[in-house]
């Protein structure tokens, strides 16, 4: 069953899905996000739900603002702004009739996978647990190597910067230089699931395994062999879901 909801998160209209088996009793829910410049709807995402769902656990997935069909403009996305977005699914899932608040866990795929430690930060008691794909931890030097040239000129005149076919905006780049995510993960000890791809050239996979020391028996790593930061094979999508399905009904056991 997928049921469609809207959220507001600073003025902007975020929107969801959340996807549950067909029954009627309360399940733990994970919360997924997607990386910069995604959508809810990658294929890798929808393969997580559809095989937690398989598993009797629900899932959400949904769109952050200047993505997909939220609000909001491309060049204004910053890590408050999405932490502000997860705040506002996370307190959509409490209330939602389908889900069982005391078993909620919060994850996504690259800076979907950097938000939630912060959000974690910010209400661990309403968390149970995190599910981290290729978390972008080093998000400011992924953001300035490319600044180069003309990207470079823009920038230092406050102009936004096309990455691709997105927009980027200074603020993000400025907020990132202050971000230490991982002295914010050394103040934690969250139960988490780390997935990481061995061939990821966009976000190092050792991002992960300094997650894995930090946290030590508390997190699971998972070095996914040949896959790189997008998980682009059918048989590394499948692997994650299979990992994320399986690490979920355990820590639920």
């Amino acid at each position: 069953m997928v049921v469609p909801f809207e959220v507001t998160s600073y003025s902007n209209r975020i929107c969801g899905e959340l996807i549950t088996p067909d029954n009627t009793r309360k399940l733990p829910c994970l919360i997924l996000g997607h990386g910069f410049t995604g959508n809810r709807n990658e294929r890798m995402l929808v393969d997580i739900s559809r095989k937690l769902a398989e598993g009797g656990i629900a899932s959400i997935r949904f769109d952050y603002n200047g993505h997909g069909e939220s609000e909001g403009a491309p060049e204004n996305v910053t890590v408050a702004g999405e932490l502000s977005d997860l705040r506002a699914v996370l307190d959509y899932a409490r209330k939602s009739e389908c889900v069982d608040a005391s078993h909620i866990f919060a994850g996504g795929h690259s800076v979907g996978g950097l938000v939630p430690i912060y959000l974690y930060e910010q209400v661990p008691e309403q968390i149970e647990g995190l599910v981290l794909i290729s978390p972008a931890l080093s998000l400011y030097h992924e953001f300035v190597e490319e600044l180069t040239g003309d990207r470079l000129v823009s920038m230092m005149n406050g102009e936004p910067v096309d990455f691709g076919n997105f927009r980027v905006g200074r603020k993000i780049i400025d907020e990132c230089s202050m971000l230490s995510p991982f002295e914010t993960a050394a103040s934690m000890q969250p139960e988490a699931l780390l997935i990481h791809g061995k061939c990821d050239r966009n976000t190092p996979a050792f991002n992960s395994v300094l997650l894995k020391k930090l946290w030590g028996e508390h997190a699971k790593l998972c070095l996914i062999e040949g896959a790189d930061h997008c998980y682009m094979s059918s048989k590394a999508t499948g692997e994650v879901a299979d990992q994320v399905t399986r690490w979920m009904q355990n820590a639920l056991n």
